[in-house]
């Protein structure tokens, strides 16, 4: 009887924390930038490639999904080319909107290059992992040039 007292002070508290949690959390922001609604799909599929690349089984499973997700990054990559307010406001940069172009058009074309990699039967996992691991640099190599109070890692 005592246990199950416990057991309902705990789910309690947890419902209450989790319902505290979401009053404080970022509202759905409809007035998100451009780029920060454009993140956010980066965000989606990046978890169905790290998702789909982390084992031979997931790869085997999910091929299709990291090559759809992997062609939707380069679209994102090429949408988000003539968003460079960021870089507009980076420092330390010469010529910091040349830096932003080079950095999109990379990941533009190392996303196309996972999805070639992703489309082929034969492919293996360790190949598409490693061309994850590719872009992954590329989007920390943006994020500490653009993103400078960002404490993301990739």
């Amino acid at each position: 009887m005592m246990q199950r007292k416990w057991i309902a002070l705990a789910a309690t508290l947890a419902f209450g924390l989790g319902l505290g949690a979401t009053a404080f959390s970022e509202p759905a922001d409809d007035d998100a930038s451009p780029l920060g609604q454009i993140m956010e799909k980066v965000q989606k599929n990046k978890a169905i490639i790290t998702k789909g690349t982390r084992n031979v089984a997931s790869y085997k499973k999910s091929q299709k999904e990291v090559e759809d997700a992997a062609k939707d990054w380069a679209k994102l990559a090429k949408e988000s080319k003539p968003l460079n307010d960021a870089a507009k406001a980076a420092k330390g940069q010469a010529d910091p909107v040349k830096k932003w172009d080079e950095l999109m058009d990379l990941w533009a074309k190392e996303s196309e290059k996972l999805a070639e990699i992703a489309a082929k039967a034969d492919s293996t996992q360790k190949d598409a992992k490693d061309q994850l691991n590719t872009i992954n640099k590329t989007c920390t190599e943006c994020h500490q040039v653009f993103r400078i109070d960002a404490e993301e890692s990739f």
